[in-house]
């Protein structure tokens, strides 16, 4: 969503945005696809301002939050909806896995991959199912993991947005292949096992990646 401010605003907008997410508190218990809803809403609205308020078009999502945190059933308690969805997009979930995920449409095991499908621009999305690797889950450690994974992709590997909390360790990354393809991922652990979020594809031609690993979810 700041990416957005930064585009149409004067930077002291996009630095207040910023400042935001340091203070960001996490939502009440089950209101966590709430508070993604109403988030994804404000940074994908035609109408997004320049102040530190929700877009108008996305009043509701952000009364559910209240709504959520009270006790109230919202409309989004149970997971991303087909209509919010990117076109062409579905909710692919793994029950067996704890996985669930929106990807391009088809998404199918493929190889060792526990879904894999190509969007309409070329782009490969998919998920993996690694070892979880032992020792402290830190950035030096997922660095260490992505060379060890993608070879000469990694000499220019770029993390962040790092979350550490019970139950999940997970870390966002971008490179740039010597080929000229993209790539943007996730790493994504749970106690038991490890996920790879990734999306590769021809540079600037990735698609809607951030509605696949911003709602990505592995248990």
């Amino acid at each position: 969503m700041c990416d957005k401010v930064k585009a149409k605003c004067p930077k002291s907008s996009f630095e207040t945005c910023r400042v935001n997410c340091s203070k960001y508190d996490p939502p009440a218990e089950g209101c966590d696809p709430v508070v993604r809803n109403a988030l994804s809403c404000a940074r994908d609205a035609a109408d997004l301002v320049c102040a530190n308020v929700a877009p108008e078009s996305c009043a509701k999502p952000f009364r559910q939050i209240t709504a959520c945190a009270s006790g109230q059933k919202t409309e989004t308690e149970a997971g991303p909806t087909t209509a919010a969805l990117p076109p062409g997009f579905a909710l692919y979930e793994n029950a067996q896995e704890g996985v669930r995920a929106p990807m391009p449409q088809g998404a199918a095991a493929e190889g060792n991959a526990l879904a894999s499908v190509k969007h309409s621009e070329g782009a490969v999305y998919s998920i993996r199912k690694l070892p979880r690797p032992e020792g402290k889950l830190n950035e030096k450690l997922f660095l260490k993991l992505g060379m060890n994974l993608f070879g000469r992709c990694s000499d220019k590997m770029k993390m962040g947005g790092m979350v550490d909390k019970p139950g999940r360790t997970s870390i966002n990354y971008t490179m740039k292949c010597p080929d000229g393809s993209e790539e943007k991922g996730l790493f994504w652990a749970t106690d038991k096992a490890l996920f790879l979020a990734s999306v590769k594809g021809e540079a600037g031609k990735l698609g809607p990646t951030e509605a696949f690993l911003y709602g990505f979810e592995a248990k």
